[in-house]
């Protein structure tokens, strides 16, 4: 299977790898990834898949099968940048890895007439606003079997790790703005209630679990130093594994945000951003297959604690048996960190694009393992403890 699988993605490797990079040298932000959907889109079209573009009603989004029945395998695809930086989380690799896999399964379907579907689904903002959140309410999950992503990573290559639930606020303060040397007793000062406002979630930190995190930015902190700010506005995020701890964390949030309000005698608005991400909860099956596969691929895999950080693909693994498992691009520098420019250039690197091909071929084995083996499917299932069940 491995010479099989290994021929069908060097027959399409140059596409591939030129897709990544073309994604990777005019990076998009978020719900701005027009290019990067325009080019995955092209290239599945001459690769026969059907297609549905703005998928959803998301216009970056887009849903691309190939196959009948069941079970139907989804791949996902990412492919937005962040400010400033470009691909520093190196989705460019991730959409890669959606097609290379995508086209892999397409061809063991077809010569093996199997029964079933492979679909690479085009999932826009996972660093922005999470758009998978608004295509599993929209029902973009409702006939998939089983998901598989992976992502880029500064650490070992490893399995999807348990990951913690994000919720996202921006607090703004209203003053009144005065003259700071003139007249500072007619001002209501803004700018100290987001100061206050920090201040109280720092001691907030000494009392808070070591699985939870709080961070944040003053977006707004005032138009000169001799005004008094009369409108400030800040971002927080808050995370944990538990959506029950998150939930307590955000009434304690909110407090303090009124506390600093009462102490300036401002007033406060606390605006919560749609799209909080579920903590992630990963399949053990799946697990088990993609770190048994990445050292059998020379990956020199690694079993990680959970990660503190956020995606949107926590939700997903509520819906379906789901993997978002991990490949190392950074090779022995353990200097280079995520969301840098550094791993920007990574992301572009022979090293990566040598990842990305094994991954796409670890992934391609376990789609079509699932496909034909009724005993993985059955444990696969087994594993997952959520929502909806999948059908034979």
């Amino acid at each position: 299977m491995k010479d099989t699988i290994n021929r069908y993605y060097n027959r399409y490797r140059d596409d591939i790898e030129t897709i990544v990079q073309k994604i990777h040298s005019t990076p998009e932000l978020s719900e701005q990834e027009t290019m990067a959907c325009k080019l995955q889109v092209e290239l599945l079209e001459n690769w026969q898949f059907d297609i549905q573009k703005k998928y959803k009603g998301i216009d970056t989004a887009f849903n691309a099968r190939f196959g009948k029945g069941r079970p139907n395998i989804c791949i996902m695809s990412e492919y937005d940048a962040l400010p400033g930086i470009g691909h520093g989380c190196g989705h460019n690799l991730i959409a890669g890895v959606a097609l290379g896999t995508g086209i892999v399964l397409k061809e063991l379907i077809v010569k093996n007439h199997l029964k079933g579907c492979v679909t690479v689904m085009g999932t826009p903002a996972e660093e922005k606003r999470g758009c998978k959140i608004d295509l599993l309410r929209a029902g973009a999950l409702e006939d998939v079997d089983l998901v598989l992503m992976a992502h880029p990573s500064d650490h070992a290559t490893s399995q999807s790790m348990e990951e913690a639930g994000v919720m996202q606020f921006l607090i703004r303060f209203k003053g009144r703005s005065a003259h700071a040397a003139a007249g500072p007793e007619k001002g209501l000062n803004a700018l100290d209630a987001v100061r206050l406002l920090f201040n109280g979630v720092d001691a907030w930190r000494q009392q808070l679990p070591e699985t939870c995190r709080i961070h944040g930015v003053i977006k707004d902190g005032g138009k000169a130093p001799n005004i008094i700010p009369d409108d400030t506005l800040a971002e927080f995020y808050l995370r944990s594994f538990d959506s029950n701890v998150l939930l307590s964390m955000k009434n304690r949030f909110e407090n303090i945000a009124k506390g600093a309000a009462l102490m300036t005698d401002t007033t406060v608005t606390v605006e919560e951003i749609s799209h909080s991400y579920k903590p992630g909860k990963p399949n053990n099956e799946l697990n088990k297959a993609f770190m048994k596969l990445a050292d059998e691929y020379g990956m020199k895999p690694e079993w990680l604690a959970p990660s503190r950080a956020s995606s949107d693909f926590g939700d997903v693994t509520y819906e379906v048996p789901a993997m978002h498992a991990f490949f190392n691009i950074t090779g022995e520098n353990k200097e280079i960190a995520i969301h840098s420019k550094n791993f920007t250039q990574c992301a572009a690197s022979a090293h990566a694009m040598e990842q990305m091909g094994k991954t796409i071929k670890i992934l391609s084995q376990i789609g079509f393992m699932y496909l034909t083996r009724k005993a993985f499917r059955t444990k696969v299932l087994a594993a997952f403890p959520f929502g909806k069940k999948t059908k034979e």
